[in-house]
């Protein structure tokens, strides 16, 4: 190479640097946006969670992360761990990009050393996880760590999985008990497929069978994983879920949907007719959950992505941009349709005392709740546990004391029978499509009852005991804002009202 143009290039690098560091130091913090208890990393991008597993009392989330930057882009693996799913520690990257870009993938513990990798003295962790070469292909990889998850040896053999494809990516592996085999779910994102292996030690894997073309068809498959979940109202009875990351409810908008039906150790086999959509979530926030591997007490818990690809780049916080949803408890429930998912907050704020709570309310027109002080926090829990109404309209209203132009609306249509979030003034509005309301069906002969979790730039609405999930995003331009429980052209009675402060 020409030395003037080397030296030339080296300037320009370095100088591309400085720009940015002074681009950075000049941005303002945006604190008030960032969430106290769901995770979001100290600073740069942040997407999909990968390799949540439950290790040594600690729940563990791999992250895609850009370590040098706000934006996507030098994908590598960060990580944080918690104890009680509220406090997250941020530890240092975990496994950095090289030549290959470090997409999705899952953690797994390699509990009888099947693999053979490291120090058989030592508990293994074993990620397995997409490496993608930009516009040549995407491989399957595996890493190993001897230390907690703390540091991370790529195998001096990868690939592990190679079918010689520019988009197969996302891997995510259970331990099948029935075949004693561990299965990795693995997507073939522009052919809407899913293609599931075997293996005995974690290096070698034999295709199993290919499940595709059903359900939502319209976008690119990522992100699948496979649960078996308990069904409610039984002690033993289980189904198979297969989930993936696709067009959400809104079309042109990201989600993820779910197919119920068997799992027999080769193949996944859909209850439900090919054409029927069955979605996770209704609001635009919320994509590309994977469950956590070793779960304390067999439960099978999650989280997702709280963003939306279509508005990513968007996102007005700094120094980071990208945050986790709730933790979710999944199962499935028996409705007139069938079965459905259900997913419950974890922790379980059900078993401790709320901070506030009053019984026996009725409203015809509003009741304002602001003068609890720990609602200026923006970081607390809220359920309405209705017992009837004749309203049109009912649920809770966030307005800005400053702005009346300024407000943030979540609650049920009784003409429409919908749930709904209404973001459309909420303040800060991304892009078109940002304040389209976000809606979900009634579920006939289940509860009114709707929980809240706020906590700063995030609403998770989980109603009718977990049936309906609405996640979404908001940024308010106001500081201080009132929040009251509304009923329009009627009356609403509720058996209570509880509140659980977070800190």
């Amino acid at each position: 190479m020409n030395m003037k143009i080397h030296f030339k290039n080296i300037l320009l690098a370095s100088l591309f640097q400085v720009a940015f560091l002074l681009i950075s130091q000049a941005q303002t913090a945006t604190d008030a946006w960032r969430p106290l208890v769901h995770f979001s990393p100290q600073k740069n991008w942040t997407n999909d969670p990968n390799g949540l597993i439950y290790f040594k009392g600690y729940y563990h989330i791999f992250f895609q992360h850009n370590p040098i930057a706000n934006e996507w882009g030098n994908m590598s693996w960060g990580h944080a761990r918690s104890k009680d799913l509220l406090h997250w520690e941020e530890l240092p990257l975990a496994i950095p990009h090289g030549e290959e870009y470090i997409f999705s993938g899952c953690v797994v513990w390699d509990k009888e050393h099947v693999s053979g990798l490291g120090d058989p003295q030592k508990e293994l962790l074993v990620a397995i996880y997409t490496a993608d070469y930009p516009n040549k292909k995407q491989e399957q990889h595996l890493a190993y760590s001897n230390d907690d998850g703390l540091t991370w040896t790529k195998y001096l053999h990868n690939p592990i999985l190679d079918i010689n494809l520019l988009n197969f990516r996302d891997p995510s592996v259970i331990w099948h008990n029935s075949s004693k085999q561990f299965v990795m779910s693995v997507a073939k994102p522009t052919e809407r497929s899913v293609q599931f292996y075997g293996s005995k030690n974690l290096l070698n894997w034999e295709l199993l069978s290919e499940f595709s073309n059903q359900g939502e068809l319209d976008m690119i498959w990522e992100c699948p994983s496979l649960a078996e979940l308990l069904v409610e109202g039984s002690e033993k009875e289980t189904k198979w879920v297969l989930f993936n990351s696709t067009q959400g409810v809104q079309k042109g908008f990201v989600g993820m949907q779910y197919f119920v039906g068997e799992f027999n150790g080769k193949t996944f086999t859909n209850a439900n007719p090919p054409e029927t959509k069955l979605f996770v979530d209704y609001g635009k926030d919320f994509y590309a959950a994977i469950p956590f591997y070793n779960a304390p007490n067999q439960e099978v818990l999650w989280l997702g992505w709280a963003l939306s690809w279509q508005y990513a780049k968007e996102q007005p916080t700094f120094p980071w941009k990208g945050q986790m949803s709730s933790i979710r408890k999944l199962s499935l429930i028996n409705s007139p349709d069938g079965l459905r998912l259900k997913q419950e907050f974890r922790p379980n704020f059900s078993e401790v005392e709320p901070t506030f709570q009053i019984k026996d309310v009725s409203i015809t027109k509003s009741k304002v709740l602001s003068g609890i002080k720990l609602l200026q926090n923006k970081s607390y829990i809220i359920e309405l546990d209705v017992e009837g109404t004749t309203s049109d309209r009912w649920g809770l209203k966030w307005q800005s004391a400053d702005n009346l132009q300024e407000f943030t609306v979540v609650g049920f249509d009784e003409i429409k029978k919908q749930w709904f979030i209404d973001r459309s003034k909420s303040g800060k509005i991304l892009s078109p499509g940002f304040f389209k309301i976000d809606s979900a069906p009634w579920h006939e002969g289940e509860s009114r009852q709707l929980r809240v979790w706020v906590d700063h730039s995030m609403l998770e609405l989980l109603a009718q005991d977990g049936i309906v999930a609405i996640s979404s995003l908001r940024f308010p331009l106001g500081k201080k804002e009132n929040l009251s429980v509304f009923s329009d052209k009627g009356k609403l009675d509720l058996k209570q009202i509880r509140i659980w402060e977070l800190k």
